[in-house]
């Protein structure tokens, strides 16, 4: 019996540690336009998607520190895949205020390494940015685009247009 109450006494105590406050995130997205980004100096055209951003927060002293967890997929085509390749695709971070005032913009880059034989790759980028408590912002992420890649990008957009082919309209 004795023993039963000190291992369930242990488990309790190692409960009420592991548990801590919840800390709410401010809000993030990755913003639509520059979701997608394309390769277009390869002799067919590389894609980079970023396609899910999980934030976790805590809170020290007066900062919330946010954690950023962000899925990048890239693909290439079938031409291409019989070598290794490794490209690098830049990115950044915005955090902005409700008045949207950008209060810190930073650049990163992601390195892709495609094997032998391989078209995707799903690539994790962890993120840290720190907001003084009580600050109401939201934390934007997309890729830098040069001028040709948002015109390449649009158009496909205008054209409803996806890696896999013309969409068709629904009932056609």
């Amino acid at each position: 019996m004795r023993k039963f109450v000190i291992i369930t006494s242990l488990l309790l105590s190692a409960c009420s540690t592991s548990f801590s406050e919840r800390v709410p995130c401010p809000s993030t997205a990755i913003l639509a336009e520059f979701s997608k980004a394309i390769d277009l100096t390869q002799a067919e055209p590389i894609r980079f998607e970023m396609d899910s951003l999980t934030p976790l927060c805590t809170r020290e002293d007066k900062i919330k520190r946010v954690e950023i967890r962000l899925r990048i997929t890239s693909i290439r085509p079938l031409k291409q895949y019989h070598n290794p390749a490794t490209l690098e695709r830049s990115y950044f971070v915005a955090v902005v205020d409700k008045a949207e005032n950008v209060l810190s913009r930073s650049d990163h880059t992601v390195q892709v390494k495609f094997e032998e034989k391989q078209t995707t790759k799903v690539c994790y980028q962890e993120l840290i940015e720190t907001i003084p408590e009580g600050k109401d912002v939201t934390i934007y992420v997309g890729f830098n685009l040069d001028e040709a890649e948002r015109a390449h990008l649009q158009a496909e957009r205008e054209l409803h247009l996806s890696p896999c082919g013309r969409g068709r309209p629904k009932g056609g």
